[in-house]
């Protein structure tokens, strides 16, 4: 986990969860382009047969208690705002790596769907991440040519915690259901290879 994802973990880590959210945000262009490319439009026509109209980079909006104020936050988040009013809004995500940021603002505000918390249980930052690490054995690995990436990263981290039978909602049920990227990936044959690195060099791009 990068430094400062470790330095937000140490100042607010151990505070209460107060909201938190699947986000989503289509996967950029230049990654699909490229892949198309490398796959001469293959990876496209696999993409439509198995029923994905658009690929989504899924992450968790997480709002947090913040008794520690921006003087504490401006060195570690890039953007903190000056003030904030007791809370911080942080991105939870799988891409490449484990990373834990501010949101980009408004591109990952926008497709968000509320994620039900305990109503009798306070969970903090540090419970949600450690919880899923024992849970998930590739927790750090990025391989999205084995079906292990951001949408399986979040629904990972909802189920590790007890989160998904607090969900009723079609939509976001469905929203969380990860693509079958194994299959899609597989499926190009000896390209198959190319296109898994492909991939996992896009994710960094996030």
């Amino acid at each position: 986990m990068p430094l400062k994802a470790r330095k937000l973990l140490e100042e607010i880590g151990g505070e209460p969860i107060m909201k938190s959210q699947l986000g989503r945000r289509p996967v950029k262009d230049l990654a699909i382009k490229i892949l198309n490319f490398l796959s001469y439009s293959k990876f496209a026509d696999k993409q439509y047969e198995l029923g994905y109209d658009e690929i989504y980079h899924n992450y968790l909006l997480i709002t947090v208690q913040n008794n520690h104020g921006f003087n504490v936050l401006q060195n570690i988040v890039r953007n903190a705002p000056e003030n904030t009013n007791g809370k911080t809004v942080l991105v939870l995500e799988k891409s490449f790596r484990i990373g834990l940021r501010d949101p980009v603002i408004p591109d990952e505000m926008i497709d968000l769907y509320d994620i039900p918390l305990p109503p009798n249980k306070s969970l903090t930052l540090n419970q949600l991440i450690t919880t899923t690490l024992y849970a998930e054995k590739d927790f750090f690995v990025y391989d999205a040519g084995e079906n292990n990436m951001c949408q399986t990263f979040v629904k990972s981290v909802l189920e590790s915690n007890g989160l998904m039978p607090n969900i009723v909602d079609e939509a976001t049920l469905e929203a969380l259901e990860p693509i079958d990227s194994k299959t899609l990936v597989a499926t190009l044959d000896e390209l198959s290879g190319l296109v898994k690195l492909t991939t996992d060099i896009a994710a960094k791009l996030h």
